[in-house]
């Protein structure tokens, strides 16, 4: 049961998530992906334990990308190129990440950890592409050691076994030093991508010193005449230049359209820069060619490796880890109506209508507060017990005494205030402005100003109980697909005042409006969790509504409805029809009562 109920919140979490984060979350179809602006997961309705596990994870690491990558960046033609930046990025991100939301850490480093266990995240070996064990100790390397994400540290050793037996020693020892400064020598993600071309650069040098090497061991082995050999060898080197020219404007070609690839004067991303003047005592700590021939790996064509390297296409490097994530969601995902979380938006601020408002109000909005302060107060005050010791003693427990009781005197028991967040969904569809009239049949002026005042007096009230923490939104907002954010939870009513002055206009987006605020509840502290919606007509989509509803009801949000001059009963299990808007003010109180007195 615990799960199911965690699958039908599955929307509303999402979006909770999302708005933690800043972004903006769908909820529907079958795919997951990012635009670079808003984040679409997949509807799920089974019950598999790690898919939300899965989906948390895609969200924060998809989430990090959208704060801090930069989408305008190119990577040229070069595959291997586009991917190692990509796999230094994904750590960088996600340490940013990590600093404003410590919780997204253990997110994802529990996403790793089950894809291992599933064998979905697998270490490299020496049969692989060149260019597939090279990105995949970058990247295991870096989650290992820059996220903790220690699961990986046997993978990351299989993996460099794969690296010591395919590139040079001096490449191995090289690479570790320029990944030591992953995160804190990378601000952005053109840091990334020149990290990534000095990797690519060394390597280059690596391969050429491994050539020269066995060149020089090829002479010394070889007989016949000197001049021969200097003959033979000055043709060969002529060649192998020529391969080693092709290979070089590989770099820059695929940069050429780059504005990250431009350097200027000793710029570290400059090639040239790099075979003179290594821009770190750990990225010039090449092998000794001399020293070191014993131990070095012994690579019989050198040029072919690394011509194999960087001619690497994407299905020679395996799938990035969140590309298969997004696969895996997908395969998993149920096909049903998409949910959209609409964006909260500013209300246009009218702070002398607000102002007007607020003193029209306060009268009323005080009586309001010293009437629900009072009942909780004598509910809270109530409830008795006894005890050992006390003052008041209960004549009525006198004749336990012999039988051993000593429990005799009487306590007042003070019960919590209420510990409750509040959120109001105001209808501003057009309809809310239209005239209407009371039971005498005499006109009273729309529906609009009305249950603005009863808003604005009914948060203004809850703002000074202790333990109630109020937000409202409004719906919709400039679009079907906005909301006007009139009080977000834990701001004080005093500044936004001028919120309080939307005129009514649009339809009646119902389902994206509940979505918003259940979403705003999640992110409230408090245990108990109230949405109330105040509406004059039918949701656009009822169905999705209903469902929605029912979502929030099974993640602990009690839903209430207020039909003005319309019946809700159908929608909400706890309703109230208002017919008469003289009476709004009054029967919103009646229900407020009841609700914090639930608490």
């Amino acid at each position: 049961m615990k799960n199911r109920t965690l699958h039908n919140a599955f929307p509303i979490v999402a979006a909770a998530i999302g708005n933690r984060f800043g972004i903006k979350v769908s909820v529907g179809g079958d795919q997951a992906y990012t635009d670079g602006q808003s984040i679409q997961l997949p509807a799920y309705e089974g019950d598999d334990p790690d898919y939300q596990d899965y989906a948390w994870g895609l969200l924060a690491h998809e989430a990090a990308h959208i704060r801090y990558s930069d989408f305008t960046l190119r990577y040229g033609n070069s595959v291997l190129r586009r991917r190692l930046c990509n796999a230094i990025e994904d750590v960088r991100i996600e340490h940013e990440l990590a600093k404003d939301f410590p919780g997204t850490r253990l997110t994802i480093r529990t996403v790793i950890e089950k894809m291992i266990a599933k064998g979905d995240f697998v270490a490299s070996n020496i049969n692989d592409h060149p260019a597939n064990i090279l990105y995949s100790f970058v990247l295991k390397s870096l989650r290992a050691m820059v996220l903790g994400q220690s699961a990986l540290l046997p993978l990351v050793e299989q993996t460099e076994a794969a690296l010591k037996a395919t590139f040079p020693k001096g490449a191995v020892t090289r690479l570790k030093g320029l990944l030591s400064e992953v995160p804190e020598g990378l601000q952005s993600e053109r840091d990334c991508l020149q990290l990534t071309d000095r990797i690519l650069t060394m390597i280059e040098q690596e391969f050429e010193q491994q050539r020269r090497r066995n060149q020089a061991q090829q002479s010394e082995n070889e007989e016949g005449s000197p001049e021969s050999d200097d003959t033979d060898q000055d043709a060969e080197s002529a060649d192998l230049d020529s391969g080693q020219r092709e290979l070089d404007e590989r770099l820059p070609n695929d940069t050429a359209d780059d504005p990250s690839s431009a350097s200027d004067g000793d710029d570290d991303s400059n090639p040239g820069n790099l075979d003179n003047e290594p821009s770190s005592q750990a990225e010039s700590a090449s092998s000794d060619p001399q020293g070191d021939d014993e131990d070095a790996t012994e690579i019989a064509d050198p040029m072919g490796v690394l011509q194999t390297l960087l001619s690497a296409g994407d299905s020679d490097i395996e799938q990035d880890v969140f590309e298969s994530l997004k696969s895996a969601l997908s395969l998993a995902a149920e096909n049903v109506s998409e949910l959209l979380m609409p964006s909260g938006d500013e209300p246009p601020m009218d702070e002398r209508a607000g102002a007007f408002l607020l003193r029209k109000v306060q009268g009323e909005s005080g009586k309001i507060r010293a009437a629900l302060q009072g009942l909780v107060q004598s509910q809270t005050l109530n409830r008795s017990q006894h005890a050992c010791r006390g003052r008041r003693l209960d004549g009525k427990r006198l004749h336990r005494l012999p039988l051993g009781e000593t429990k005799l005197f009487q306590r007042k028991q003070a019960k919590s205030a209420p510990n409750t967040a509040i959120h109001l969904l105001l209808d501003k569809s057009e309809s809310m402005g239209y005239q209407v009239t009371d039971s005498q049949g005499q006109p009273i002026g729309s529906r609009m100003p009305i249950a603005l005042e009863a808003t604005l007096a009914l948060a203004l009230a809850f703002e000074g109980i202790p333990g109630v923490n109020p937000g409202v939104t409004a719906f919709p907002g400039s679009q079907d697909d906005s909301v006007f954010r009139l009080l977000d939870h834990g701001q004080r009513i005093n500044a936004r005042t001028g919120a309080f002055s939307v005129a009514a206009a649009g339809s009646t987006p119902m389902t994206e409006a509940i979505w918003f605020g259940a979403a705003s509840l999640l992110r409230c502290r408090e245990p108990r969790k109230v949405l109330m919606v105040m509406t004059d007509g039918q949701p656009n989509e009822s169905l999705s509504t209903l469902e929605l509803l029912q979502r929030c009801r099974d993640s602990g949000i009690e839903t209430v409805g207020v039909g003005l001059g319309l019946d809700v009963s159908h929608l909400f299990p706890i309703a109230i029809t208002i017919n008469d808007l003289s009476e709004l003010r009054a029967q919103l109180f009646e229900l407020s009562k009841a609700v914090l007195l639930a608490a």
